[in-house]
Formats: C-alpha cells, sequence, structure tokens
C-alpha cells in the first residue's frame, strides 16, 4: 500500500486563487478543465510548498498562504508557509521574508519549507514541464551522478524551472551513465531497474510500434527501435521522445532521491507531476499511456493535467479532477466518483474541458434540422437532412441509422 503521497493542496491569494483547496487520490490524478482555469497553477502551487527558490514563478499578496498535506511513511504532515512570509518586490522579484509555518491540524505535524527539507527530506515530488523535446547532444563519457543530499536539493530547488522549461534535463547522459555501470557489482538497484524499464517500453509505445532500446554503441549514442526500424534518440518523434523523457527522468529521480535499498523502481513510493502528459501524443498513444505508466510505476502517485478527451476515457474512478472557471476564483476540488470510459469526445470536450464551439458543428446543425423536419412531419425535408448528414458524418453513425429507421416509419404511414 502506498504510504508515501500528496492528500490535499491549500492555496491562498497565489496567483489568480482567492481560495483553493483540492483532494488527490494516492494513485492518478488528471486535472482537466477549460483553458485558463488554472491546471497549471496548481502543480506550481505544490512547488512552492517544498521550496522557496520556486516563488519567483507566482504572484502574490502579503496575506498568501500555502501548503499541502501529506503522508510519508504513513505520518502526517503538513507543509508550506503561513501568511504575512513573503517580501513582495514586484513581478519575478518576491522572496521570503521570514519562516512561518503554515497553520496546524490535529494529528498532523506543521512543518515550514526549511523543516521540511531536514525532516522528511525522503520525500521529493518530481516536477516534469511540457517542454519534453531531446535536443542533440554529443556525450563523452560517463559523468559523475550527485550525492544524495545534494540531488534532492537540486531537485527541489528546481522543481518550478523544470515545471516552465528553464531546467534542461539530459537523459541522454543517464542512458549512457546506465551503459558503463549496469555490469558493476555494486548497481544492483540500477541493473534492476534498467533492466525493467527495457522489458516494458514496448507497452507504453502505440500499438504495433514494437518500441525498443537496441543498444549504446563505441560512439556513445543510444538507438532505439519503432516499427522496426533503428534511429538515434535524437531521431525519434516528438511523441516517443515525450514520453522516454517522462519515464527515464522518473527512473534518474528514482535512483537519484532514494537511500541505497530503496531505489527500485518497482516498489518506489512519492509523488509524480506532470504538466500536459498528452503534448505530442497520437490519440491510439493517450488511450494507452496510463496502463503503461501504472505498469512500470504501480507504487507512485501522478498528479497531471490534461487536455486529451483520450486521457480522461482512459482513468478509472476517483481519478478525475474537474475544475471550471469560478467567477469568485474560490475553488472546492476533488476527484469524481464517475468513469469517463463511456462518454465520447464530443460529450467530455464540452462538458469537462469547457469547449462550447462543439455546438456550432455542421453536424450537430444538420441534426437540428432533421428534427423540425420531424417534428412538421417532412418526409422530403428529413429525407433531405439524412442526405446532408451522410456526407459529413462517419458511415456507421448511429444517429443517421436512427434518423432512416424513423424515415421508413413516417413513409409506412403515409402509404397506409
Amino acid at each position: 500500500m502506498t504510504a508515501s503521497y500528496i492528500e490535499n493542496l491549500h492555496l491562498e491569494n497565489v496567483r489568480q486563487f482567492k481560495k483553493l483547496n483540492i483532494t488527490f487520490n494516492k494513485g492518478f490524478n488528471f486535472i482537466a478543465g477549460p483553458n485558463g482555469c488554472g491546471k497549471t497553477s496548481i502543480l506550481a502551487g505544490i512547488s512552492h510548498c517544498f521550496s522557496h527558490q520556486s516563488f519567483k514563478f507566482s504572484r502574490f499578496k502579503d496575506d498568501s498562504q500555502f501548503w499541502v498535506d501529506v503522508k510519508v511513511n504513513n505520518n502526517d504532515k503538513r507543509i508550506g508557509s503561513g501568511p504575512h512570509s513573503l517580501n513582495l518586490a514586484g513581478y519575478r522579484k518576491d522572496s521570503l521574508k521570514s519562516w512561518i509555518k503554515p497553520p496546524k491540524a490535529e494529528g498532523r505535524e506543521s512543518l515550514s519549507i526549511n523543516e521540511a527539507i531536514t525532516i522528511i527530506k525522503g520525500f521529493c515530488p518530481l516536477f516534469i514541464g511540457a517542454h519534453r523535446s531531446i535536443k542533440y547532444k554529443q556525450i563523452s563519457g560517463m559523468k559523475r551522478e550527485m550525492p544524495l543530499d545534494q540531488q534532492i536539493n537540486s531537485n527541489l530547488s528546481s522543481s518550478s524551472e523544470s515545471l516552465y522549461g528553464e531546467k534542461e534535463s539530459n537523459i541522454k547522459q543517464w542512458f549512457v551513465n546506465r551503459y558503463f555501470v549496469i555490469d558493476k557489482d555494486w548497481a544492483q538497484e540500477e541493473r534492476a531497474n534498467w533492466f525493467h524499464m527495457i522489458e516494458n517500453l514496448p507497452f507504453i509505445g502505440p500499438f504495433n510500434s514494437n518500441f525498443s532500446y537496441i543498444r549504446t554503441g563505441q560512439e556513445l549514442e543510444p538507438i532505439f527501435s519503432i516499427y522496426g526500424e533503428e534511429c538515434y534518440l535524437e531521431e525519434l518523434s516528438a511523441g516517443f521522445q515525450a514520453v522516454l523523457s517522462i519515464i527515464a527522468n522518473i527512473f534518474e529521480w528514482v535512483e537519484g532521491t532514494n537511500e541505497p535499498g530503496k531505489r527500485i523502481a518497482l516498489n518506489a513510493e512519492g509523488t509524480v507531476l506532470i504538466d500536459e502528459l498528452d503534448l505530442h501524443l497520437h490519440p491510439e498513444w493517450q488511450f494507452s499511456l496510463r496502463e503503461g505508466l501504472s505498469r512500470i510505476f504501480p507504487n507512485l502517485q501522478f498528479i497531471v493535467t490534461t487536455h486529451s478527451p483520450h486521457l480522461l476515457s482512459s482513468a478509472g474512478e476517483n481519478e478525475v479532477i474537474i475544475m471550471q472557471k469560478q467567477d469568485d476564483n474560490k475553488y472546492t476540488l476533488q476527484p469524481s466518483k464517475k468513469r469517463f470510459s463511456g462518454w465520447n469526445t464530443d460529450q467530455i470536450l464540452s462538458e469537462i474541458m469547457g469547449v462550447k464551439s462543439l455546438e456550432n458543428k455542421d453536424y450537430e446543425k444538420l441534426i437540428a434540422i432533421a428534427l423540425v423536419k420531424i417534428e412538421e412531419s417532412s418526409i422530403q425535408g428529413l429525407r433531405n437532412a439524412i442526405s446532408n448528414l451522410v456526407e459529413v458524418c462517419h458511415p456507421g453513425d448511429s444517429i443517421v441509422t436512427v434518423l432512416k429507421a424513423r424515415l421508413a416509419s413516417m413513409v409506412a404511414l403515409q402509404d397506409d
């Protein structure tokens, strides 16, 4: 059972939020809603609770306060900052004025940000932004990896930079490092993680892509295969680069921020936050990505934002957090008990994403015309409406079938 994860987030006068309270489950959390409602701001708000160096990425007021309630090894903690703790100096210049703990809660230890780094350093969320393209870099050899405490501090202090693409990831160096170390006697966990990743790459690619790692040659260039063709890391399509970047970053984070003996990815716990998980991915891939990530990292908590109806339809009960724009900028959010696998794309886009233009599509207009002709008992009008619908809709469209049946019924009544 997962023993370390984020339970709740509270933001008050942070960015556009006058007040926000959001509850997460310990597995997958898909945050969805209209553009501009504040999905990415939720991830940024969480980053502020773990590092004061992230404050420059947000707007605050003097009475701003924010915290996360977390469970760490089944112990309840509250981490963040109370009101009047910031020095407000202007855009991208706000900084910490004093360490003020968030309000206490019964049965939960309240910690300021600086205390959390030392008291629960084992809880170190990973933030992955929407910038996941892989640019070519020549790797000259193995590079020394940072010690544990330095890895944790670096990860926390750069959380918002990672979220907004201002910290560049180098997964190619990680692949090359693993090429050199996995056969070492001391690298048992690294070796287990490497083969776990390699074995599961085919399961995270689109159907029949046969995505796989082939080798790293003398020139230290990792080579992969997709659809039976070999290619270098930088030659992978944007979708393959995006997914591989996410997976490699998680493996690197698991190995870099946990004590030896707790670095097996299959058993790892903690929270991974990803902005726009669906970015660059073909719809077929969006359907299968959630299961692929769960297969590789079954005990991690994922908090992700998305604009994809296909990802939402792959979610289970209590995994989708629907965020609709509120005029007073006050939000109380929690995972929906519904499962959306039976919803079609248009229904998810209109009712969850707030896409209003769907009502103006030709398809919707032509259906409306057909219904009017039925009310008018106009056989020829309905026949023309069906003919026009057939030109724009799918050959197996169920509504056209129903309308044709209704037309046949009207014709039969007329003949009688």
